[in-house]
């Protein structure tokens, strides 16, 4: 059995929502290393445009709240005739609250872009999907999508409800006979911009334990994003091919114990 073969998605087309950076951007620079066709998107338009070229991907603006700009994205792709195998999205924000201090606006602004966002990539993109042979959805959740802690109120409700939407949509493609395969990833603590952000929007002293608590739960410390990003690789490979509606921990061992 050949493992990590370079040319492992060649011929395949994958579409990284939140691709600029992060767990996005090394998940991109992963395919394209096993041969994929790589579009990104993101609304960081001077970070993605100049991520892109680095890399060999192709770069389009996304609001992942807008269906009209999901359904554009989708169509140009179409429109190259390579077809779409593989879609991840990942696109999302921190947002710290509790009950006393969420807002109704500021709930509300987190379930869009982290749950809507995500219902839109899989209905927009699972159409294309079908009719190029079937493919992975990989739907980027979080540990707090499993457990939570007392000041991500809206943030848990948007992850837990992207892990379970996409148990309902794996079960929906499987019966349709689709092809496509869903399955959620639930990454702990990793050094990225949407962590670094959640961290410096804290009091100083609230960062300080919140960066604590991390490295004692998070037995393998704070993730590079290449170790998510390996992660959800494997999910889109045939390496999974029997996995559908799962869902991936990869948290260093935060909620183990």
């Amino acid at each position: 059995m050949t493992y990590l073969a370079e040319n492992k998605f060649a011929n395949k087309t994958a579409l990284i929502s939140g691709g600029a950076s992060g767990i996005g951007l090394a998940t991109a620079k992963r395919l394209i290393a096993g041969g994929a066709t790589v579009w990104i998107t993101d609304i960081q338009d001077e970070l993605g445009e100049r991520v892109a070229e680095e890399i060999g991907a192709t770069y389009v603006h996304l609001d992942v709240v807008n269906e009209e700009e999901w359904i554009s994205v989708v169509e140009l792709i179409a429109s190259q005739g390579q077809g779409l195998h593989y879609v991840m999205n990942n696109a999302g924000i921190a947002a710290n609250g509790n009950l006393e201090t969420e807002t109704v606006d500021g709930f509300m602004k987190t379930i869009n872009i982290n749950l809507l966002g995500v219902f839109l990539g899989c209905k927009v993109c699972a159409p294309l999907m079908q009719v190029s042979g079937g493919g992975a959805i990989v739907n980027v959740s979080s540990i707090y999508g499993m457990v939570s802690s007392p000041k991500v109120l809206a943030y848990s409700a948007s992850k837990g409800g992207v892990r379970a939407m996409t148990k309902s949509m794996a079960l929906d493609l499987a019966e349709r006979e689709t092809g496509i395969r869903v399955n959620s990833i639930h990454p702990g603590f990793a050094d990225t911009p949407l962590v670094e952000n959640a961290i410096a929007e804290l009091e100083p002293e609230e960062g300080e334990q919140f960066s604590a608590a991390i490295a004692e739960r998070a037995k393998l410390g704070l993730a590079d994003p290449d170790q998510i990003a390996a992660a959800a690789v494997f999910l889109f490979s045939d390496d999974s091919s029997f996995m559908t509606g799962s869902e991936l921990v990869v948290d260093g061992g935060y909620t183990a114990g």
